[in-house]
């Protein structure tokens, strides 16, 4: 052996292991061959040396001679010890390094040496989460309900058992917010968007809003319906009440009947000017007379205006009976000759006039004379005629052939006197063609409550009718329909009267009753109550009696399961539930979901007794394996890893007491600790009646139940389907909003070698930040964690914050409160423990690999150094606020084998050489692409042919936005386009897919983002010709109806067509929102 004494030249630093044997076989067989030279000076083979050598020389001679052959029994057996000595050397090696803890490499040996400093390795845990039970029927659920849980990957089955018993309630099952599924938005404006595609919405018929809480009716009258989005818009009059709210309204559409109205009729009115036929009187003209006749009064009007049935006349009618009127033309007949001078006297003047024929029917009738006065203003002045006497044409008489007409001028009645009349309007013969139509009765200013209609066909008892004219209408709820059978026509009796709206009267020819509303609609979003829930109280639609103060309670967001979470009943106020903490933002009356019926699970299947082994009361510390693996390990803030066996332990049907250790037990306390062995099964000891009780003699009377399920398997995501083990009467189903956390394995050699020696700082209490921070990654849930101190505000008590990343990632979800436990248990007094979630961040990495492809595979490689990387910077590797530096990226790549030289460029920048980190923050890989320098680029193959590009038109406003307005970019695909300079439309047009390596985006999708670029920068239209139409949205326009936009631009309907089928493709190039928003003004804008 060497007799150097400097035995650390092979040492320095970075290695991982101290080297503590200097030499090999080939150096112990040179030593050798030295001894048996001074032995056997004749021996030729070991003493023939050459007289001087240099140390290459003599490594080269060492290295020939240890390898070559030779014919010597003697030598050989030489070798062969040197050989020998070279494995006993490296054992020896190995076992020295094995007695240091940085060394150490051997989980029994690393345990070994942390219990020197009464040390013992955390136990593995069992992840924990809050199951939500849906109840069947109200009763008490045992703990010790399994479920089970069997991933897809066919891994095997996940067993989750209930922790605590629990008083389960169907009612608690899903409490509510007040009005969660009712829409508290007002309507107002003119216009309804009702849910889906509504059809036979016909233009004026009636649509009846009920007011769900009120009761209250209101009828209003479609004007007009358009699809919008796979919804219907219609437009009604008036405009909506502002009482009515979306979520109480039901809309009552499609009568089924249009009945026409009979009665009560009013038999007549003071009439003003306006006068109604019961037909549309074919003929007459504006500046027509007409006369009117209802058997009671004669009339003579001119008419102002017709539309329609309505009539507009120069002047009031007054009374008139409207079941009886008539109305015609009169009749023009000549006056002769005036006989006598008129009679005048104080309130009257008599006139005889000569008119030819016989017009003896005059007699006791009106007549009048067209008369224009001073300013021009036609008038229709009114005469008596008192008597009309017919001289026959055979008779003697001077005046045969003419009637004699008296005619009496009341002054009175008018200033226009009857002076030389050429000629005069007299009534028709018979009556006229034309009946003025009457209308319905009112009483109070409403219709009274019983109409009479033509018989219906459907209309029942507590329909909806409306009566409708025009614009204006009344409706009610029927109470009573009464058919006449024999009359063909039915009464109609309203509920509470008639609620009407426009005051005026219903026309019966203009009228129509609309009953039997056979659908009942509701507007678009209707269920949806989006008024926030803030601070912790909360208004309940329901409040049962089994939620009492204290109850575990599960929140959750029915748009966002990660924003679940579980807290407690601080008390019921009437029916205002007043939870243990405030909601976070984004809750709201309608996303609100509480489930009352929540019990703590953990990971783990109850197994039967076993019997652990007999007691000895002669032997102290007696102890026993537990021969079971993956035993369950639940949180126990009392034990020094935080967590405790999930066993139950007999003596002698006595139960024990699991501790953490003897240092506090007495003589007489019946305790036992619990310890893992290399194998994973559990070291049972006993005290030795000093600290701790000794175990009483006695045959298999130590007994243990126990849970078996542990590990980094029990930590399941949110929403992982479980269903009951075996079914209960209780149970309907299980949920699990929450993430299963808290899963550990055994602690490993690293983590040993790491938190073995902090214990000699903490001593299982916190006091400094670094305390509190070795202390909770001493718990077994937990990989590492961080703890700073914060403000203590007006409060006396000191502030801790520690950062905890759970074993295996992920929210902490039950681990929150298991670890504040523990850490406000081993801290000092008066101090505010609170643990928050890290925040885990990635970074994109690009490497590009020089490989030895002569002596590598590249494919081999590359994977390697995926690999490495993915490991180095996972996050069980990354420490809580690690900056990342690019030297340690080349660090990992370089040190694969068959890597020659690489080139990393971290989130897309060459320039960055370092990435800091968040207090809170792990930077941890996200997307890697790793390419060997030299492969073919994924493009078209050389020689391909490649069409030429048309010419790119001119750059346009709308080049200027975003790649993430393209369908399918998204966050992550904008990120990475971004990070290669491509920001724009322009840009995305501009690229050329074949050349962006270094973009980790499949080159099927550039040409797809490339092309839909294309086609929303390149759109070819006129945008003289559209002018009219450049304000508007693409959407608008693509779902707008063709004829409106011939209408406004003057183009034909062809060239509409293409235009819209331009637009719309542009709903595939373009996202969502974008589309929607978008006007042709910046599509067509051209940049100078």
């Amino acid at each position: 052996m060497s007799t150097a004494t400097d035995l650390t030249r092979w040492n320095r630093a970075g290695l991982s292991r101290f080297r503590y044997v200097d030499g090999n076989a080939v150096t112990f067989l040179e030593l050798l061959r030295a001894e048996l030279a001074e032995r056997f000076p004749a021996w030729q083979e070991v003493t023939q040396l050459p007289l001087a050598e240099t140390e290459s020389e003599r490594q080269e001679r060492m290295l020939e001679q240890y390898h070559a052959p030779r014919r010597d029994w003697a030598w050989e057996i030489t070798r062969v010890l040197a050989r020998s000595s070279h494995v006993l050397a490296e054992h020896l090696d190995a076992y020295a390094n094995e007695g240091f803890l940085g060394t150490a490499t051997q989980w029994d040996t690393v345990r070994r040496l942390v219990e020197m400093i009464d040390y013992h390795p955390a136990p593995p845990a069992s992840a924990a989460t809050r199951f939500v039970i849906e109840a069947k029927e109200a009763g008490t659920l045992a703990a010790g309900f399994a479920v089970k849980h069997t991933p897809a990957d066919g891994s095997p089955p996940v067993v989750y058992e209930t922790l605590e018993e629990l008083k389960v309630d169907p009612l608690l099952n899903a409490l509510r917010s007040a009005e969660y599924n009712r829409n508290p938005e007002r309507l107002g404006g003119d216009t309804l968007l009702l849910e889906g595609e509504v059809e036979d919405l016909k233009t004026g018929e009636p649509l009846v809003l009920e007011d769900e809480q009120s009761g209250v009716l209101r009828a209003y009258l479609i004007v007009g319906t358009r699809t919008v989005a796979g919804n219907t818009e219609v437009r009604v009059t008036p405009r909506l009440s502002h009482r009515l709210r979306k979520g109480y309204t039901l809309i009552h559409a499609k009568p089924a009947e249009g009945l026409a109205p009979i009665g009560p009729a009013a038999k007549g009115a003071e009439l003003e000017r306006v006068l109604r036929l019961t037909e549309e009187p074919e003929g007459l003209l504006t500046g027509a007379v007409i006369y009117i006749d209802d058997g009671a009064e004669e009339l003579y009007r001119r008419v102002y205006s017709v539309t329609g049935k309505r009539l507009v006349l120069d002047t009031d009618v007054g009374p008139l009976r409207l079941d009886t009127a008539r109305v015609g033309y009169p009749v023009t007949i000549t006056v002769s000759a005036q006989e006598e001078r008129p009679v005048d006297s104080p309130g009257s003047v008599i006139y005889a006039l000569r008119v030819a024929g016989d017009w003896s029917r005059l007699a006791d009738r009106r007549v009048v004379q067209e008369t224009v006065d001073a300013t021009k203003q036609k008038h229709l002045p009114f005469y008596t005629v008192t008597a009309a006497r017919y001289h026959p044409a055979d008779s003697d008489h001077l005046r045969k052939g003419y009637t004699i007409l008296t005619v009496s001028w009341l002054k009175s009645e008018h200033p226009f006197p009857l002076d030389n009349p050429q000629t005069l309007l007299v009534p028709p013969v018979g009556v006229g063609p034309w009946r003025t139509d009457t209308f319905l009765e009112k009483q109070d200013g409403h219709l009274t409550a019983a109409i009479v209609t033509a018989k219906p066909k459907k209309t029942t008892v507590g329909d909806l009718a409306v009566v409708v004219m025009g614009h204006q209408a009344a409706w009610a709820r029927l109470a009573s329909v009464s058919v006449d059978l024999a009359r063909e026509e039915a009464t109609l009796t309203a509920e509470d009267g008639w609620d009407d709206r426009g005051g005026g009267d219903f026309f019966l020819t203009e009228t129509k009753v609309y009953a039997h509303f056979k659908e009942a609609l509701r507007t678009v979003a209707w269920q949806e109550n989006r008024q926030p829930v803030t601070g912790n109280r909360i208004p309940l639609a329901l409040v049962p009696s089994a939620l009492e103060k204290g109850r575990v309670l599960m929140v959750e967001r029915t748009d966002d399961a990660t924003a679940a979470f579980f807290t407690t009943v601080a008390r019921i106020e009437g029916t205002t539930l007043v939870l243990a903490r405030d909601l976070p933002a984004g809750f709201t009356r309608g996303n609100t979901l509480i489930a009352g019926n929540v019990a703590l699970a953990g990971h783990g299947e109850s197994k039967g007794e076993k019997v652990l082994g007999s007691g000895d009361a002669t032997r102290a510390n007696q102890s026993f394996v537990f021969a079971e693996a993956e035993v369950s390990f639940v949180a126990d803030p009392t034990q020094p890893a935080g967590v405790r066996a999930a066993i139950d332990l007999s003596v002698a049907g006595r139960v024990w007491k699991q501790v953490g250790s003897f240092a506090d037990s007495g003589p007489t306390d019946h305790h036992y600790t619990v310890r893992m062995t290399e194998a994973g099964q559990l070291l049972i000891a006993f005290g030795d009646g000093v600290r701790g009780r000794r175990l009483p003699s006695g045959v298999n009377n130590v007994r243990v139940t126990f849970r078996s399920g542990t590990g980094l398997s029990g930590n399941l995501p949110a929403g992982s389907p479980f269903k009951p083990s075996r079914p209960h009467r209780l149970v309907e189903k299980v949920r699990q909003p929450l993430p299963a956390t808290g899963g550990n394995d055994r602690e490993g050699v690293e983590s040993l070698r790491e938190n073995a020696p902090a214990t000699l700082l903490t001593l299982e209490r916190a006091v400094s930040l670094d305390d509190f921070a070795w202390l909770a990654m001493s718990q077994s849930s937990v990989w590492q964690a961080r703890a700073f101190s914060r403000p203590t505000g007006l409060g006396r008590n000191e502030k801790v914050e520690v950062v905890a990343v759970p074993a295996g990632g992920g929210a902490l979800g039950t681990l929150a409160a298991t670890l504040t436990d523990f850490l406000t248990a081993n801290a000092v007094p008066e101090v505010e423990v609170t643990v928050l979630p890290y925040q885990s961040r990635t970074f994109a990495l690009e490497v590009l690999l020089t490989v030895d492809t002569a002596a590598y595979n590249p494919d081999v490689v590359t994977a390697a150094v995926k690999s490495a990387l993915q490991d180095a910077f996972s996050l069980r590797k990354r420490k809580l606020g690690q900056d990342l530096f690019l030297s340690e990226v080349y660090q990992v790549v370089e040190g694969v084998t068959g890597v020659e030289h690489s080139v990393a460029v971290i989130n897309g920048d060459r320039s960055v050489r370092r990435v800091a980190a968040g207090d809170r923050e792990v930077l941890i890989l996200g997307q890697l692409v790793v390419a060997v320098e030299g492969e073919a680029a994924t493009g078209p193959s050389p020689g391909e042919a490649i069409e030429a590009s048309p010419p790119a038109p001119k750059p346009r406003l709308v080049g200027r936005r975003g790649v993430g307005v393209i369908q399918g970019v998204g966050d992550r695909y904008g990120q990475l386009l971004r990070g290669a300079g491509i920001r724009t439309l322009n840009d995305l047009r501009g690229i050329d897919p074949a050349h962006l390596p270094t973009v980790d985006i499949p080159p099927v999708r550039l040409w797809e983002f490339r092309t839909k670029a294309e086609i929303v920068v390149g759109l070819a239209a006129d945008r003289s010709r559209l002018a009219p139409l450049l304000e508007r949205t693409i959407h608008d326009l693509a779902e707008g109806s063709s004829a409106d936009l011939v209408r406004l631009t003057g183009e034909s309907a062809a060239a509409v067509d293409e235009l819209k089928a331009k637009l719309r493709l542009l709903q595939i190039a373009l996202d969502e929102e974008v589309f929607a928003a978008v006007t042709l003004r910046e599509l067509l804008s051209e940049l100078d």
